[in-house]
């Protein structure tokens, strides 16, 4: 998580100052939130707690309204036909802003020419989880075992160009597996088959995994961190695993549209991040091992150009194509 520092560190330090005009009276209507998951997963669980304290805050209701599929795209699409108004928003993470543009020949958006980043929410630290009885016990034999049995493992992934599926992807490459993806509609179904035994391993993400493992029906090798987790203190991190590099977490942020008035864009960050800190709010998501942030739009906007200058190479590398 050490790559993250500074854009956590600057956010603690800022809130935007609000434009007068159109901000003073905003908003005075419902506003939709758009998720491009189904309900149960991580990204839903996170906008919906935040979105339910800024409609507490602002005192108007924050609609969640989930558009699942094509790797947020069907999201994306509705939202780009919505006024730009600031009534209109979208979770997104990197696969919608970042991935999609190198797995996609055609997309009906363009991430930094349609959307304007209002804020990011949290990174949500990866697990490598595999079923109760796999039969390995660490990190080490869990490669061993895999290369010995090179046809008989699967992986669950919620979505191909989330990053989950490009975090493993990735790890395969590194150490030579052959691990086929079996492909989920979220990651809500990913962790029923995983603790049912349906399916072998995945990747997940630690607001949806932890009571899991904290349960037994699910077991931990390592963490896609440069370092172990709080919640996770005893699952080493794949860099002292002897694969640096693999810092990967999923965000959760939003956006809304790039015609978007900046002062709007500017209101809407504050709201956000306000319901974010609320101190119920945020003892909720550090306790599923997430890492809150808040940051400007221009901050998360800095972040977002940097995932694409660092990953874009990568996705490309794998020649992962989904059309």
């Amino acid at each position: 998580m050490v790559r993250f520092a500074r854009y956590m560190l600057a956010a603690c330090l800022c809130l935007p100052v609000v434009a007068l005009g159109q901000a003073s009276t905003f908003p005075m209507k419902p506003i939709t939130w758009v998720v491009g998951f189904p309900p149960g997963g991580g990204v839903d669980a996170v906008s919906r707690l935040v979105a339910a304290k800024m409609a507490q805050n602002i005192g108007q209701s924050v609609l969640i309204e989930n558009r699942p599929g094509a790797s947020s795209i069907i999201a994306a699409q509705y939202v780009t036909q919505a006024p730009a108004d600031g009534y209109t928003l979208l979770s997104v993470e990197q696969g919608v802003m970042v991935f999609n543009a190198a797995m996609y020949s055609k997309l009906p958006y363009v991430a930094n020419r349609d959307f304007a980043p209002i804020t990011n929410l949290i990174f949500a630290p990866l697990v490598l989880s595999v079923k109760a009885d796999f039969p390995a016990n660490d990190f080490a034999s869990f490669i061993e075992e895999v290369k010995k049995n090179p046809t008989k493992y699967d992986y669950g992934s919620p979505g191909r160009g989330l990053a989950h599926n490009i975090a493993m992807e990735v790890l395969k490459e590194r150490a030579g597996l052959q691990v086929p993806d079996v492909q989920y509609k979220g990651i809500a179904p990913v962790i029923q088959d995983l603790t049912a035994g349906q399916i072998p391993l995945a990747v997940t993400d630690t607001v949806v995994v932890l009571p899991h493992l904290k349960s037994g029906k699910i077991r931990a090798l390592a963490t896609f961190s440069t370092q172990r987790l709080s919640v996770t203190p005893d699952v080493p991190a794949l860099a002292e695993l002897g694969y640096p590099g693999l810092d990967i977490a999923p965000i959760v942020g939003v956006a809304t549209l790039k015609a978007t008035p900046p002062e709007i864009i500017a209101k809407l960050n504050l709201e956000i991040v306000r319901a974010l800190r609320d101190p119920g709010v945020s003892a909720k998501l550090l306790g599923l091992g997430l890492v809150i942030v808040g940051n400007s739009p221009e901050q998360f906007a800095e972040f977002l150009a940097s995932e694409e200058k660092r990953w874009l190479p990568i996705v490309k590398k794998l020649d992962i194509h989904l059309d």
